[in-house]
């Protein structure tokens, strides 16, 4: 996973240097294009980073995702589960509040960069929680990298894979930052049908 990301940022990289739009953006018409190109309801495997405190340490582990791209600057992650928004947090109570939590849809805000191959910044809104533990009840909101190279998505037309990648970034508990949070990427993989 850790491998394909990093090809993937380098691809994105080097292809920005290259490309004349990538200080102004793409034109509407070209933006509409890819739109169009990846619009639809997608099913695949979502990649992420698994602990096992028993052992201490972190392999790669997949369950199914599903997301769709509704607009030319909207895509959706549905029944996000919030327990693995929970695996890096650091401070028990919270943890373990957060993933009892239920699933949540994460909206993002998509900037398309590139037309060939199609790239995009993904700008994932927070989510917001009412959660109880510790002996009250406390607003937490988790936050995800955006404006981020990162944080982004990729479409493949040879193999006709879309690749989009988000980053938890922070959390806040009753609008404080804290620092009970490693950041967290997660990596969706789809095949185009």
């Amino acid at each position: 996973m850790l491998g394909c990301m990093a090809a993937l940022c380098v691809t994105s990289c080097l292809n920005n240097d290259d490309n004349d739009n990538s200080q102004t953006g793409l034109t509407p018409a070209e933006k509409a294009l890819c739109y169009s190109t990846l619009a639809g309801d997608y099913t695949g495997d979502l990649l992420y980073m698994a602990v096992d405190e028993s052992e201490r340490t972190e392999a790669v582990d997949t369950i199914d995702g599903r997301w769709y791209i509704p607009t030319d600057s909207t895509l959706i992650i549905t029944d996000f589960p919030s327990a693995l928004l929970a695996e890096h947090v650091s401070q028990p109570p919270l943890k373990e509040a957060l993933a009892d939590a239920p699933d949540q849809t994460i909206k993002c805000q998509v900037y398309y960069t590139q037309l060939t191959p199609i790239e995009f910044l993904v700008n994932p809104y927070p989510l917001t929680y009412t959660l109880n533990y510790g002996g009250g009840t406390h607003e937490v909101q988790v936050y995800f990298y955006a404006n981020n190279a990162y944080s982004f998505g990729s479409y493949d037309p040879t193999e006709k894979k879309l690749f989009i990648k988000i980053i938890e970034g922070v959390i806040y508990v009753d609008g404080q930052q804290t620092n009970y949070l490693t950041s967290t990427p997660f990596l969706f993989v789809a095949q185009k049908k």
